[in-house]
């Protein structure tokens, strides 16, 4: 089991009139995990609470950092879509991320874990450690892996060569 979520957040922003944002949490090469509750997010309380255990209900984001992640046999959501959790997640129209409203806390860790369990299944990180807490914004870059098959062609040409 993985450490509970909750003791990973770190505030990047609040604001009295935009709410409180968490940073989002990179999970391997491709999906990233947003939580975020505070008075303008769909969770329970609906308010902007100092202790994020005081949460029952959480708005919860995927993304990937490459592409959109409902692409057929690329997104991770082919993966994901399947567990019982996912059925309170939808992707807004012009959106390249699927948001979970008012996901339980149970649901919230469950939805964390397996996305370690797909990152770990792909070989995008080895163990929960390799998880990196990121700004809202940044701009990911591979950290790590293969470099694709450029990356593999590259490396047969330069052994031959």
């Amino acid at each position: 089991m993985a450490k509970d979520f909750r003791e990973l957040l770190v505030e990047a922003s609040r604001h009295d009139v935009f709410g409180r944002f968490y940073k989002e949490l990179q999970v391997g090469l491709k999906v990233v995990v947003s939580f975020q509750a505070s008075a303008n997010h769909c969770c329970e309380p609906a308010e902007t609470l100092d202790d994020p255990y005081a949460y029952t209900k959480w708005e919860v984001i995927l993304r990937q950092a490459d592409k959109n992640i409902t692409i057929p046999k690329v997104g991770a959501w082919d993966f994901l879509k399947h567990n019982v959790w996912a059925q309170k997640f939808d992707q807004p129209e012009f959106q390249t991320c699927v948001i979970g409203e008012f996901l339980t806390v149970w649901e919230a860790q469950r939805c964390y874990e397996d996305v370690i369990e797909y990152a770990m299944i792909k070989k995008h990180i080895e163990s929960e450690d390799d998880i990196r807490v990121v700004e809202p914004d940044e701009n990911l870059k591979k950290t790590s892996g293969c470099g694709g098959c450029g990356g593999k062609k590259k490396a047969v040409a330069e052994k031959v060569g």
